[in-house]
């Protein structure tokens, strides 16, 4: 029998997508967290991946020979890899470009270009572009490794682009009407679409406050007061339910709509700190959850509100709902720990409060007191859905944790 000889492969190079990108352009990271449960309630995480898997989807929407070349490039490589613009950071070139320059002039700022990376150049046809490897990252511009092989014009299309193969096989709508096609895309990364980790707010008790975006009101949000039930049935007598933790570890589900470039950076920055169901924050309920009596003096260790509520025995403070924030409508926010509870009168709770507020302000300044709790996100994908560059939708759901802080 001949003996077979194994000889290199050969894997193609990745195929460049260049055709329209619209519809719903959306971005998904999956992160792994690893969570160890005690009987008792209290919970441990382990981050699992450095860097989130992503997936970009998006739609394109070509007519005639830019139809019939997206399907040739469909139907050669849909296994294959692809470089996939992330066209939702899409820059235009700021002064024309000649041939054989290594330089592209433009404003970089909030795109998420990288040393060592790709950048697409795209003119109007599909088939008209150059790939080039990105050798350094500047405010006015990227420097590539190699010259230019065409001139381009000011305004030409420039997108970062990551190397990434299709999550499933796209269906290709057939317009009769006409010679158009639509396709919708999901493409899975292989190379990481990273954002600098960072929480913009205050820090308090040594975790920070997820307060710097309040939630979009065009759904509510949902709180459902759940607890760590172990039910145990013999069957033989009435079930028994243990409650485990002995306090509601609440799930409330938020809508956020970052609403400016500057602020999807900055709540993209923050879901990257949060790494899934990883890092803890502070969140308030974004509720009237106490409604001030009196007003406040400087220096003052108390605050009266309007009761009985605290002081009752179905309101008696948890151990993972005693801290509050405090809003006024000048934007001054106090986060403060509510350590007792007294009744001055029958209508009165006064909070006894862990430090002292610095300065005076009246039942009229208040806009609202919320509860902070203590919270991981309840699931490790989060879904940035884009209406353009300047807005953008995602819903996180926070799981209140049972702690002794």
């Amino acid at each position: 029998m001949p003996a077979t000889t194994w000889g290199p492969s050969t894997v193609p190079d990745p195929v460049a997508w260049t055709f329209a990108t619209g519809g719903d352009y959306s971005e998904q990271y999956d992160w792994l967290t690893d969570v160890l449960a005690a009987p008792t309630g209290g919970t441990q995480h382990r981050r699992l991946r450095q860097s989130p898997r992503t997936m970009l989807a998006f739609s394109a929407l070509e007519s005639g020979a830019n139809r019939r070349w997206m399907d040739v490039l469909l139907r050669a490589n849909s296994a294959g890899a692809w470089w996939v613009p992330v066209s939702i950071d899409a820059r235009a070139l700021g002064v024309a470009a000649a041939a054989n320059e290594d330089t592209l002039a433009f404003d970089v700022a909030g795109a998420r270009f990288v040393e060592g990376g790709h950048v697409l150049v795209l003119g109007a046809d599909p088939r008209r572009f150059e790939l080039r490897e990105v050798v350094a990252v500047e405010p006015e511009g990227l420097v590539l490794a190699d010259g230019l092989a065409f001139a381009w014009p000011a305004g030409t299309h420039l997108l970062p682009v990551r190397r990434a193969h299709l999550a499933e096989m796209p269906s290709v709508g057939r317009f009769t009407a006409d010679d158009s096609g639509l396709v919708q895309t999901r493409f899975r990364l292989d190379e990481p679409l990273v954002t600098e980790p960072a929480f913009p707010g205050s820090l308090y008790r040594d975790f920070p406050v997820f307060d710097f975006l309040s939630p979009a009101w065009t759904s509510d949000p949902m709180w459902v007061p759940e607890r760590m039930l172990d039910p145990v049935d013999f069957e033989i007598a009435p079930p028994v339910v243990v409650d485990v933790a002995g306090v509601a570890l609440g799930k409330t589900t938020m809508q956020y709509a970052p609403d400016s470039a500057q602020a999807i950076a900055t709540f993209r920055a923050a879901l990257f700190a949060l790494a899934g169901r990883w890092s803890p924050a502070w969140v308030p309920s974004w509720a009237h959850d106490l409604r001030i009596s009196a007003n406040v003096s400087a220096g003052a260790t108390s605050l009266d509100v309007a009761g009985p509520l605290l002081s009752t025995s179905a309101g008696a403070i948890a151990p993972n709902h005693r801290d509050i924030r405090i809003e006024l409508f000048d934007g001054t926010v106090y986060y403060r720990r509510i350590t007792g509870v007294a009744t001055p009168s029958a209508t009165v709770d006064r909070l006894a409060l862990g430090s002292a507020l610095p300065a005076a302000f009246t039942v009229a300044q208040v806009k609202m007191i919320s509860f902070l709790t203590l919270s991981v996100q309840d699931t490790d994908t989060n879904l940035l859905r884009f209406m353009g560059p300047d807005v953008a939708q995602c819903e996180l759901v926070w799981r209140e944790l049972d702690h002794g802080l």
